[in-house]
């Protein structure tokens, strides 16, 4: 497992900040569980595929989502959380609310199951209810993918920012290291805020998108869809019929089941086709340090 000082005491006072409690959601071949905080993990369920196993528990659970206005962000990671409170409502056996306040925002995090049993949906709104006017809104989402049955190592993961040179509309930062909280006001170096296909070793997804300002009472809203598929080619299927603008995926060497999250209502266009999986040459040797070092995590 990997193991890691900052990791580690990160985890240690997020779970002195608050200890989420969990349900575990199923869709069709699909499962993940799920905290009352919104991250996912409990129960030792991350994201499972029927028949190949789950993508994200493996390791540390180094999962999780942020929010940030006025300069200041907080966050929930690996299962413990800076929040002031979290309540999990209406919960099914596929879906579930979860309704976190912080930092005077409301932020709702709406759980339900997409026909065709390979994604969830996301819906996010988060509230000012501050008192006063909040400035630069910003939410993060992170997530470690460790894709059996190899995990880590023969992993290749990818990552879209929306258009081809990479990041636009609402997405401020892309980043395949998903190894530190997800705190919106930090970003990250890993291929940051570059598009990358099929990239070999231990990576993941680091999002942030900015939303500007909020009068006092106002929202803004926006959904992910998060799932997996026996194939690559499934996988976006789906995701083009809800339309995802931007995602990050992993599929391991071992065969072709896929998993992989992404994201609606950021202004920009729906993607189009399924990316063409490119050669661990042209993008391995920038990510050589980066993948040995969190190799070097796991015991």
């Amino acid at each position: 497992m990997r193991y890691m000082t900052s990791i580690l005491a990160a985890c240690a006072t997020l779970a002195i900040a608050g200890t989420a409690q969990a349900t575990t959601l199923t869709n069709g071949n699909v499962s993940m569980g799920l905290f009352d905080d919104g991250g996912l993990g409990s129960g030792g369920v991350g994201l499972a595929l029927a028949g190949t196993g789950d993508a994200i528990t493996p390791g540390c659970l180094c999962e999780g989502w942020g929010v940030a206005a006025n300069g200041v962000g907080s966050y929930t990671y690996g299962g413990g959380n800076t929040f002031n409170s979290a309540v999990l409502s209406d919960v099914t056996a596929s879906s579930a609310k979860s309704t976190v306040t912080t930092g005077g925002l409301k932020v709702e995090h709406t759980y339900s199951p997409v026909s065709g049993g390979t994604l969830f949906r996301i819906d996010i709104k988060i509230t000012n209810d501050t008192g006063a006017d909040a400035t630069d809104i910003r939410y993060a989402r992170t997530l470690d993918w460790d894709v059996p049955p190899g995990h880590f190592s023969d992993d290749r993961t990818s990552i879209y920012g929306g258009t081809p040179s990479g990041p636009g509309g609402k997405v401020l930062h892309t980043s395949l290291d998903p190894f530190a909280v997800p705190n919106p006001m930090v970003t990250r170096s890993a291929y940051a805020n570059q598009n990358a296909t099929d990239v070999g070793g231990d990576l993941g997804g680091y999002f942030i998108f900015s939303f500007g300002d909020l009068a006092m009472g106002e929202s803004v809203e926006f959904t992910t869809y998060i799932g997996a598929a026996d194939s690559l080619r499934a996988l976006f299927a789906a995701f083009i019929s809800v339309g995802v603008e931007a995602y990050s995926y992993t599929r391991d060497n071992d065969g072709d089941w896929t998993f992989g999250y992404g994201f609606t209502g950021l202004d920009l266009p729906p993607i189009g086709e399924v990316p063409e999986p490119a050669a661990l040459a042209l993008f391995g040797l920038g990510v050589l340090g980066l993948g040995a070092a969190r190799r070097r995590r796991k015991a």
